[in-house]
């Protein structure tokens, strides 16, 4: 057979190979899957987190508006591509009238299983932040019923005004993002960097003075916008 016919059977089967090999990734990006088997946390859109939250195998929804982790809403999954309808954090955690509560939700674990940050407190009217009723760090799998976890662990966050996903010291690990009252009028970005385990670190002098901010009610410190970009890819 000639060089030339050589070349001209080739080139169908190199095109072939790499359509082939395109539409295999296409269908890994559309559906991916964590290494633990579990579908892989994904972004819909830039406020909206798709993934497991209660370990049944199908993903959720989880909206949070300004990222704030103030209005946080969750879509249970229905495992046939259908979704409950939204659901706030709030409600689901038994948040009183008068209280404040913020959310943020990741898969600080690297399991494939999403978790839950939550704090619950009624603002302070006075120069002292409040203790908050409600401040725990809860692994997935969460029930559905109250958003409670097995091994849920207290946190120390404090007066929570936002929560937020962060990453700060570029360790693959979300970090978290404390807008927090801390008395006498100061408004203070704190941080928690994540232990290996993922529970969220203490509340750390040094890691609060080379990524924290103080501020006041008129001028609030900045806060991390784009905590889940740095982890999670588009769903499509």
């Amino acid at each position: 057979m000639s060089r030339t016919r050589s070349r001209l059977i080739a080139l169908p089967l190199a095109a072939a190979a790499v359509s082939l090999g395109l539409a295999g990734y296409q269908a890994s990006a559309a559906e991916p899957v964590s290494t633990h088997g579990l579908p892989a946390p994904c972004l819909s859109d830039a406020e909206t987190l798709v993934g497991d939250l209660d370990g049944d195998a199908h993903v959720d929804k989880v909206n949070n508006p300004w990222l704030s982790g103030t209005k946080t809403t969750v879509q249970w999954g229905n495992g046939d591509g259908t979704y409950s309808a939204p659901v706030s954090v709030a409600s689901l955690v038994g948040t009183q009238k008068g209280e404040v509560t913020t959310a943020a939700v990741a898969d600080f674990q690297g399991d494939g299983t999403l978790d839950l940050v939550v704090n619950v407190v009624e603002p302070s009217s006075g120069d002292d932040p409040s203790a908050p009723r409600i401040s725990e760090y809860r692994p997935g799998p969460l029930d559905r019923g109250d958003l409670g976890s097995a091994d849920a662990q207290q946190t120390d966050i404090g007066e929570a005004q936002q929560l937020r996903i962060a990453d700060y010291n570029k360790d693959e690990r979300p970090d978290l993002a404390v807008l927090a009252n801390t008395g006498d009028g100061v408004r203070e970005r704190t941080v928690r960097l994540t232990n290996a385990d993922g529970t969220p670190g203490a509340n750390d002098a040094d890691a609060n003075n080379k990524y924290g901010e103080i501020g006041t009610p008129a001028d609030l410190p900045s806060m991390p916008s784009d905590g889940w970009k740095q982890f999670y890819g588009s769903c499509s």
